[in-house]
């Protein structure tokens, strides 16, 4: 895949975020990316209600822990379905809905890292802690991938280390 942006978050963002998710949605698709997600709660579901909405679900792909949708959280599995009835596309994961912590962890950064492998851009929202959004952002950091972070409150930080590496942005800059 070419011109893949990764869109990824806290699951904490809150909902009044989504219309700049949106936006920066949009803004992407018109400039020739494909947009990608782990489907998760957050930054992901609001990244895929945008390409359903916008028309542009063929435009998606999420990149799934799980082998089948029953492992998505409850509260995103109606955005995959429409997602996936529109038109987008899932990579599916190992992981199995009701696996050990430890199995469903792992499946999750395995998720992360194939989603940080396929891209050449990473769209970071970053809320509270959110240890999996860090872990992504540092993945991409260290394949070299542009990285753009939102830090969208709660208490968000962008470690030291990852700070010199990223292109911190705020939500005037759409």
């Amino acid at each position: 895949m070419s011109r893949l942006a990764g869109f990824v978050g806290s699951r904490s963002l809150p909902v009044s975020f989504s219309p700049f998710v949106s936006s920066l949605v949009s803004a992407f698709c018109a400039r020739g990316f494909q947009v990608a997600s782990g489907g998760a709660v957050g930054a992901d579901q609001y990244s895929l209600s945008a390409l359903v909405e916008q028309g542009a679900s063929a435009s998606g792909v999420v990149f799934s822990a799980w082998s089948s949708a029953s492992g998505f959280p409850a509260s995103v599995r109606p955005s995959v379905d429409r997602f996936l009835a529109s038109g987008g596309q899932v990579f599916w994961g190992s992981g199995s809905a009701g696996a050990p912590r430890q199995q469903a962890v792992s499946a999750l950064l395995g998720r992360n890292q194939r989603l940080v492998s396929a891209c050449s851009a990473l769209v970071a929202f970053l809320h509270g802690s959110s240890r999996g959004t860090l872990f992504t952002v540092r993945q991409a950091v260290r394949r070299g991938i542009p990285v753009y972070v939102f830090l969208c409150g709660g208490g968000a930080y962008l470690p030291a280390d990852l700070a010199s590496h990223c292109i911190v942005l705020n939500r005037e800059v759409i």
